[in-house]
Order: C-alpha cells, then structure tokens, then sequence
C-alpha cells in the first residue's frame, strides 16, 4: 500500500476554540461518497473521503472525541465523522472526512 497524499490532522482548543496542528502524515484516499443539496435556496455540494493512514499511538486521541478533530486535505477541510482501526490491530487507521 502507498501512503503517498499528505494530509493535516488538527484538534480544537476548547477553551479558546482556536485549531493547532495534532499530525502531519502521509495517507492513501479513496472517495467515499459525493451529494449535492439544496439548502435554503442555494445549492451545495458534500464530498466524502477514506483516509487511510499508518497507525500511530496518539490518533487513539481521536477515536471517541472525532468532533475535535478536522483534516486538510489538498486545501479544503473535512470534518472527521469516523475512526476505524480495523479489528483493533493496530496496523492502519481509516478515517471518513466529510467536506464543509
């Protein structure tokens, strides 16, 4: 497997609601779903990606707490929905980001 797209993994300071840097790493991504809607009257697109990364013991940080945490991907921001160390192995981390 090739982890070859680089990705910004930041988390929020509650108290000052300010995002710093949690991880810089390499990812594979896969696009999971796009939707476009209407809201209010204008129309609005959702693009939804896999982030598969190499696991490390600090995004254990991120599996019950995926709302304080955002992802840059190629300049845009996802909101990390999901958190999936396949059978807990311990080996890859798969990560859903929904665009906003």
């Amino acid at each position: 497997m090739v982890y070859d797209k680089p990705i910004v993994i930041e988390k929020v300071d509650e108290q000052s609601e300010k995002y710093s840097e949690f991880a810089r790493l390499h990812a594979r991504v896969n696009k999971t779903s796009d939707n476009a809607y209407q809201k209010a009257g204008a129309e609005r697109s959702q693009n939804t990606l896999t982030f598969e990364v190499r696991y490390a013991p600090n995004l254990e940080d991120i599996r019950l707490a995926t709302s304080l945490y955002r992802l840059w991907y190629r300049g845009h921001r996802y909101k990390i929905t999901d958190y999936d160390d396949y059978l807990e192995k311990h080996q890859t981390i798969k990560l859903i980001g929904v665009s906003y």
